[in-house]
């Protein structure tokens, strides 16, 4: 977690963004969408999703107003959002977490205050205990799938470096499991690096140059925690001749899905994330108009190749 210079107060102040009317006298719900952050491609798709569908919410008359809060990938500015979702008088969050640990105080403030959280995508150490509902995707699935893909394509084996999410996500955990899970039960495969990459493709594509250099071809898969990362990656080894370094990693972004329709890129996991934050709405509204909500709700990984890329591309 980050330190901040920067009073809480304030970052809640300047980081939030409030959209539409206030809800005085509509007497209709207001619904809190605190993200991860506004900057990654794959958040950026499920983002503009979640506006679309509280914008029609609140144009139907469902909702009386939504807020939209940047969390920016810090659990000290969605702790301090929440503070300000509250005194905006949110009656529903639906919460996208930064960090397992260091959001988890975001579901301690809505305790407090009988503040119902429809928790998505990713999750904290304490959502089985105090969320509503969760809507996600077994990610340990996902690292799994990464590295059943790579072995399948490299049945010799050989050795793989981990391009890591930000540290202490859900994400990031689970999906290293995964992969360990599948990677250090087999002989024939040597974890050579693993490194955080914070889904940030200029940081993938320095790990990548410097482990094609020091590890040369010896070097055979680089598993990543995201499709920026991987697509990244992949470029690296492209551009130097490497194509036969195989580069994979999770989400189904456009530019990805398009580098595998060209066969510079073998394969991506999808990652449903519009289906996640769509359905995490629409349990909001099932509470809303009194209805009982499943605590969990999962959606699928798929893997996508040239096989089966264009039912993905749009």
């Amino acid at each position: 977690m980050r330190k901040h210079i920067v009073p809480l107060v304030c970052a809640a102040v300047f980081m939030v963004l409030a959209v539409g009317c206030s809800k005085q006298g509509s007497g209709k719900p207001v619904i809190g969408y605190i993200c991860k952050n506004t900057t990654d491609t794959f958040a950026i798709g499920y983002n503009n999703a979640a506006r679309a569908k509280l914008e029609g919410l609140k144009k139907d008359g469902v909702i009386g107003n939504y807020y939209f809060y940047d969390g920016q990938s810090d659990p000290v500015t969605q702790i301090a959002l929440m503070d300000t979702a509250i005194t905006q008088g949110c009656n529903y969050i639906v919460f996208l977490p930064a960090e397992a640990a260091g959001s988890a105080p975001v579901l301690d403030r809505a305790k407090e205050k009988n503040i119902p959280v429809i928790v998505v995508n990713s999750r904290t150490t304490n959502t089985d205990e105090l969320a509503t509902a969760y809507v996600g995707s077994n990610d340990v699935q996902a690292g799994e799938m990464m590295a059943e893909f790579v072995r399948s394509q490299i049945p010799q084996g050989g050795g793989w470096g981990h391009i890591q999410g930000p540290i202490g996500n859900s994400a990031q955990i689970e999906r290293g499991q995964g992969i360990h899970n599948i990677l250090d039960k087999d002989p024939n495969w040597k974890m050579l690096d693993e490194q955080p990459g914070n889904w940030l493709g200029e940081i993938a594509t320095r790990f990548a140059e410097d482990w094609r250099t020091k590890y040369g071809t010896g070097l055979n898969a680089i598993i990543c925690d995201n499709d920026d990362m991987s697509s990244a990656a992949q470029n690296v080894m492209n551009a130097a001749g490497r194509s036969d370094i195989i580069a994979i990693g999770v989400d189904g972004n456009p530019g990805p899905l398009s580098m595998i329709k060209s066969g510079d890129l073998k394969a991506t996991i999808y990652q449903d994330g519009i289906g996640q934050v769509s359905k995490g709405i629409d349990l909001a509204v099932d509470l809303i108009n009194g209805k009982q909500i499943p605590k969990e709700s999962w959606i699928d990984f798929v893997l996508i190749t040239q096989d089966n890329v264009d039912q993905y591309l749009k």
